[in-house]
């Protein structure tokens, strides 16, 4: 047998004696909808994805000015860390909520933006769906910097639009 047919031949053995590997795939971010959920090219069609832990301030008719401005940034900072990058995905127990969106720790060049939202004060640690079982600890000090450097939705109403 040639060294190439031993090597598929391992590779074969072993994917069907280790279950549970799994290949990241990247998918590219098509369009950012708000500053906590995505678009992407997912399985052949186009899927929403909410960055889980994470809920950052909309704007709307009923929102407090602040908010608006908080909202705003936080949408142009999703858009410049994900417009068009190729992004890997990471899921826990479920990776849809009750609508059908995708709910998942997003990744660019390694960076887990779910965190980095929280440590730039553009969203707390949300946990109304459940606490995360990967990154908990990093949430909870990431919250905990952003308050104590007063960044953005912890910042005073006056310092927001600086």
């Amino acid at each position: 047998m040639s060294n190439f047919l031993k090597i598929i031949h391992f590779l074969t053995l072993f994917l069907m004696i280790i279950p549970g590997v799994v290949f990241a795939a990247q998918y590219k971010v098509v369009r950012v909808v708000d500053g906590n959920t995505i678009v992407i090219r997912y399985n052949g069609k186009y899927e929403k994805v909410r960055l889980r832990c994470v809920n950052t301030p909309k704007t709307g008719p009923s929102e407090e000015k602040y908010r608006d401005t908080i909202a705003e940034v936080a949408f142009r900072y999703t858009q410049k860390k994900l417009t068009g990058k190729y992004i890997d995905l990471e899921f826990e127990s479920w990776s849809r909520g009750r609508s059908g969106v995708l709910y998942a720790y997003v990744f660019v060049d390694g960076k887990n933006i779910n965190l980095d939202l929280v440590r730039q004060g553009l969203s707390r640690y949300y946990i109304k769906y459940g606490e995360s079982k990967n990154y908990q600890n990093e949430f909870k000090i990431a919250e905990k910097l952003a308050r104590k450097e007063k960044l953005n939705i912890w910042s005073d109403h006056e310092s927001t639009t600086k």
